[in-house]
């Protein structure tokens, strides 16, 4: 019997016969990139100025070349919990209404996150990490359940909440709209797409618009999400590109149409945010001559699309 050890074990290595690894290329898959990824941090507040103890009260995300996306506390029982009758509310809630318009004014002008910055030493933002999700409205939602603790527990109603996105939207709008339009469909709506591809002076440009008649344009855009910054983003966008194409075009007949959520699935505090940031652009709009509408149902927003594209179906 031999005494000799056997090889210590190494590792395989296998090799192909001609060196060509192209078979599997073939079986490789490329890994699914997120629908949302970007920057995101956090909004800290230190309550009183004396004592240097911060609290997360907020975050906020944006993806590349985007506007920012967030979401703050407005509910301050948990520092009652901790402060008792120390806690400074009336001060707090002025700062985070500061907050609220200092970001909101960073969606408008489209500012990026390292470039925010309070006017008081009371809010700061944190360095911004990478973030990524299915997309803006979920991963802030996420982000805010995971890291402020001081917000309220979840309760089940605004869980049982499903936001519908602007191509969901328009197609509930456009089954309805078939129904009552009937053959004169084909003269508001152009297309099933969603947009339009104008050329001007020989280059293209994308617009997301999906009404247009002989003389009139307009949009149906979704505001039935839980976050007023959705809502507002949609809102700047659409408006941005029914301007554009009114002002190519010349035409003065523009319709911005916002399907709204479900009222009685939502907190009250967050459908009253969705309704003031509406009816603060809605007022902009009308003096720049559009028609806005906000509905909650896809039918009655067909049928009002129908009353006032009618008169300039040609």
């Amino acid at each position: 019997m031999s005494n000799a050890q056997a090889p210590a074990d190494r590792p395989s290595i296998i090799t192909f016969g001609d060196g060509n690894s192209e078979h599997l290329s073939r079986l490789a898959t490329s890994t699914p990139k997120p629908a949302f990824s970007g920057a995101w941090t956090t909004v800290e507040l230190q309550p009183d100025v004396f004592v240097p103890q911060r609290f997360t009260v907020g975050v906020v995300v944006q993806s590349p070349g985007d506007r920012i996306h967030f979401k703050l506390l407005d509910d301050f029982k948990k520092f009652e919990c901790l402060y008792h009758d120390q806690f400074p509310q009336k001060s707090v809630r002025e700062l985070l209404a500061y907050a609220e318009e200092a970001l909101r004014h960073a969606v408008q002008v489209k500012t990026a996150i390292p470039e925010i910055v309070f006017d008081t030493h009371c809010l700061t933002l944190a360095l911004p990490s990478y973030t990524s999700g299915d997309d803006r409205e979920s991963t802030v939602e996420r982000l805010f359940q995971e890291i402020v603790v001081m917000a309220p527990s979840a309760k089940r109603k605004a869980n049982e909440f499903e936001f519908i996105d602007t191509p969901t939207a328009r197609q509930l709008v456009n089954q309805k709209l078939k129904e009552i339009a009937k053959m004169d469909f084909e003269k508001i709506v152009p297309s099933e797409g969603q947009g339009l591809l104008i050329d001007y002076e020989g280059v293209k440009h994308f617009l997301d618009l999906n009404i247009l008649t002989a003389g009139a344009c307009g949009s149906v855009t979704s505001a039935a999400y839980k976050s007023a910054q959705t809502v507002e983003i949609n809102l700047l966008k659409s408006s941005r590109d029914l301007t554009t194409y009114s002002r190519v075009n010349k035409m003065d007949n523009i319709g911005l149409f916002l399907l709204l959520p479900q009222a009685d699935l939502m907190e009250p505090k967050e459908y009253k945010k969705i309704e003031e940031t509406i009816e603060e652009h809605e007022w902009k709009l009308e003096r720049d001559g559009f028609r806005v509408v906000s509905l909650a149902s896809a039918a009655d927003l067909a049928k009002d699309i129908y009353d006032w594209a009618q008169p300039t179906i040609s």
